[in-house]
């Protein structure tokens, strides 16, 4: 997989504010790991948007993961933005998180929006993404 080179001292890809090496960078290099849901999950999108699918599916619970993110010669949506609207507040035991997000992409046919309430879990001291929670599910 070919990933997009970005200067560690540009703005991160996840909207923060922030450059990537203060945000997603650390995350994604493994330097570090995300603290929380909402971190794993915008750190996630920073992946999706580099291209980075070894993170992405690194990240992912084992029993919901897909074996590969895109078919060879898959289009890619190219990722424009991340807005999250509502992340639950995690203590240090909490052992499953969600966060709901808005992500906007391109793609060959159009424009995308894709609007998600998503589950983490922390499993081995680390969060992983489960999947997209149904509209009226709770945990």
């Amino acid at each position: 997989m070919k990933r997009k080179k970005t200067a560690l001292s540009s703005p991160c890809p996840c909207g923060s504010g922030r450059s990537l090496d203060e945000c997603c960078g650390p995350f994604l290099s493994g330097a570090a790991a995300a603290p929380t849901p909402e971190a794993l999950m915008r750190s996630r999108y920073t992946a999706y948007a580099l291209g980075n699918d070894d993170y992405v599916l690194a990240t992912w619970d084992e029993a919901t993961r897909p074996a590969v993110l895109f078919e060879e010669g898959d289009a890619r949506p190219k990722w424009i933005s991340l807005r999250v609207t509502d992340a639950k507040p995690v203590s240090a035991d909490a052992q499953t998180g969600e966060v709901t997000f808005t992500a906007t992409a391109r793609t060959s046919q159009g424009a995308m929006r894709l609007t998600e309430r998503s589950l983490f879990r922390k499993t081995d001291g680390r969060w992983v993404y489960v999947r997209a929670l149904e509209p009226d599910e709770t945990v």
